[in-house]
């Protein structure tokens, strides 16, 4: 049977997809080749404002969370418009007031659960290239936040994002 990517309320729509789903925006600020991309440390902002399922992840998990690196992101509130989303990352996350983004391009992803076997998790990611002049600033939130080229971010380790960075052709 076909299940449609409509979800409400259960009288008139179907449950969401079983490992869930994720609506997120990427920032992919770019200046002279290379590409910010940060390593986040442990910081309330990411469980309240960014990323709110680090609440529900082990010690282990989060441990590993915390050493992989990663594109400026969060999720999407609901109803809210991908592009003010953007504006949340580039001002909350990243201190950056002046940029100008592109369209966004909308990549879709499902992978096997972890948590729920015999589930597909699946993730819907608006993502948008952004110049800006400002430099980034050290942040509370993030241990390591730099413009890397394709050589350094080989190298790096993107965890659970690592398949969008390759097919994104960044590593």
């Amino acid at each position: 049977m076909k299940k449609y990517a409509r979800y409400g309320p259960p009288d008139r729509y179907p449950s969401p997809p079983a490992a869930g789903m994720c609506l997120s925006v990427f920032a992919l600020v770019k200046r002279n080749k290379k590409l910010l991309v940060g390593v986040p440390v442990q910081h309330n902002r990411w469980q309240s404002e960014w990323v709110p399922q680090f609440q529900s992840y082990s010690k282990e998990e989060l441990a590993e969370v915390y050493s992989k690196t990663r594109l400026p992101s969060a999720y999407l509130l609901e109803g809210e418009h991908p592009k003010d989303s953007l504006s949340r990352v580039m001002r909350d996350q990243l201190g950056m007031e002046r940029y100008s983004a592109s369209s966004p391009r909308v990549v879709s992803y499902t992978s096997p659960s972890d948590w729920y076997p015999g589930n597909s998790h699946w993730d819907l990611a608006f993502l948008y290239e952004v110049k800006t002049s400002e430099a980034p600033k050290k942040l509370p939130w993030w241990q390591d936040l730099s413009f890397l080229g394709k050589a350094e971010l080989r190298r790096r380790d993107f965890g659970w994002n690592q398949d969008m960075m390759k097919d994104l052709g960044y590593v």
